[in-house]
């Protein structure tokens, strides 16, 4: 109205302008009869959220590699990305809605085989090999044991490559099958099941740390988490909660055990160390020495310690390490070319040794290592290390030759936040082109649909990425977690007591 009346004196007062987040402004625009109260309406979020539900949950039912699927991915990310946006800006739904939703997909995720990926039952014969062979999967090979029920379920290019996961991994997979016996459901439950706690603890650790029902949604709502993580029991979810614990323990400066977590998660796959150089260059550039030797000598020491006695055996599958493109990986384009087909899809033998393959790989690795450095050191400005981390993890996904769209989930849940930075952005965005590149049909066509899908998913967007990448990671001007206001009421959830 552009005045008020105290009644009480009869004088006339300008109102008090409404500045955003004051929360006296805040509780006059929701009063019960003011004009504002229908924006504050949360009907047309719930509608986005119900949509990001029904395409993640569709993502899971429907074909693997299909145009449609394509397109549930990116409503599913649209979606998602909507909701973490306006509910950073202007909080209307709250905690409930969000977990409810994020539960369903769970829910949905667990309730059929699954669709994406086959390395569950990967898991299944190399843990078999230990409970019920009493063999080594570092030894052996899945074909040595096709009279096994599972045999027929692992794929075809997996059947004769020994285990590449750490003993930790191995273990605990043989833990799971000798529980399972020959059960499929059960089997599959197992990783499933583990997989959505290890989710769930990832999301509870970022709801406790921010509060933020925008910092859930990003990163339980990504088409990623629930409809591929979990119903493919992916271990990658396992890595990321080790990687988010690990930076909380830096919070307090208790380095020896942030780095023999690192350490027992570098167990299961050896690319856990990257966040390890997380550790190191912010305890670096923060002058915090100690942190980054401690760190480093409590990671060393529990991984040579678990891969002492497979030393022989693990090291002869890890120098072996796939050298083959996968379809969004930043060299596909450059493989199409020099292979004159299209990276490891048409290859009759795609674990075949071959010297372009293997070139790009090292080559690969190079560029892995520059990123996680640039970017790591970069974000070591903050003064908190998860963008260090993050950033030196990220790296993976982004230029590894051989990245599969699970591998984000080492980064993403130490990524999440309030506000996420540009270069968390960065990494989501990849996360879920590097799914619709999984979901493209898997023989190329000549039609125009399949060309534009193709040429922009497979070719271009890798490219656009790792630029986007470098620009958010090293000309970063906003570094992220730094203090914020709802920090001294959660300032982290193993506690702030013995931060220096």
């Amino acid at each position: 109205s552009g005045s008020c009346v105290r009644k009480d004196m009869g004088v006339q007062v300008p109102p008090r302008p409404r500045i955003r987040g004051d929360p006296d402004a805040m509780s006059e625009r929701t009063s019960p009869g003011e004009p504002g109260t229908a924006t504050r309406r949360p009907a047309g979020r719930l509608a986005i959220l119900a949509t990001t539900v029904v395409a993640g949950s569709l993502i899971v039912g429907l074909w693997r590699h299909s145009p449609i699927s394509v397109a549930l991915v990116t409503v599913a990310s649209v979606g998602a990305a909507s909701i973490a946006i306006l509910e950073r800006r202007d909080p209307r739904l709250g905690p409930r809605p969000v977990v409810a939703a994020i539960g369903l997909l769970f829910l949905v995720a667990v309730s059929v085989a699954p669709r994406t990926s086959n390395d569950l039952w990967s898991y299944t014969i190399y843990g078999r090999m230990v409970s019920v062979y009493h063999d080594s999967p570092y030894d052996k090979l899945p074909v040595d044991f096709r009279s096994d029920p599972f045999f027929p379920r692992v794929s075809p290019r997996w059947q004769h490559r020994g285990s590449v996961y750490g003993p930790a991994f191995v273990g605990f997979a043989a833990a799971g099958t000798a529980l399972a016996g020959d059960n499929v459901l059960a089997d599959r439950l197992f990783f499933q099941l583990t997989a959505a706690l290890a989710a769930a603890a990832a999301l509870w650790l970022i709801w406790r740390r921010t509060r933020s029902t925008a910092a859930l949604a990003w990163l339980g709502l990504h088409p990623l988490l629930g409809p591929v993580v979990v119903n493919g029991g992916h271990n990658d979810i396992a890595i990321g909660l080790a990687v988010l614990v690990a930076a909380l323990l830096v919070r307090r400066r208790r380095s020896w055990l942030a780095g023999a977590l690192i350490g027992f998660a570098s167990l299961i796959k050896l690319t856990t160390l990257l966040a390890l150089v997380g550790i190191v260059l912010w305890a670096w550039r923060r002058r915090e020495r100690r942190v980054a030797w401690t760190a480093s000598i409590g990671a060393a020491v529990v991984l040579v310690a678990g891969y002492l006695p497979f030393l022989r055996g693990a090291s002869h599958v890890l120098t072996g390490a796939d050298k083959t493109l996968t379809p969004a990986s930043l060299f596909n384009p450059l493989g199409a070319a020099l292979l004159g087909h299209d990276a490891w899809r048409d290859v009759p033998h795609p674990l075949a040794p071959n010297d372009t393959l293997i070139a790009i790989f090292y080559v690969s690795l190079g560029v892995v290592a520059l990123l996680a450095l640039a970017t790591g050191w970069q974000a070591a400005r903050a003064r908190e290390a998860e963008g260090a981390i993050g950033a030196a993890t990220g790296a993976y996904t982004v230029g590894a030759e051989y990245s599969f769209p699970w591998y984000a989930a080492w980064a993403l849940p130490v990524l999440a936040d309030h506000d996420p930075t540009p270069l968390a952005w960065v990494v989501w965005i990849q996360a879920a082109v590097m799914l619709a590149a999984l979901k493209l049909p898997i023989h190329p066509s000549t039609t125009v649909l399949d060309t534009v899908l193709r040429g922009t998913i497979t070719y271009a967007a890798p490219i656009l990425l790792v630029v986007a990448f470098v620009v958010a990671g090293v000309g970063a001007t906003r570094i992220g977690w730094g203090p914020t206001a709802k920090e001294p009421a959660a300032a982290s959830a193993l506690g702030d007591a013995g931060r220096r």
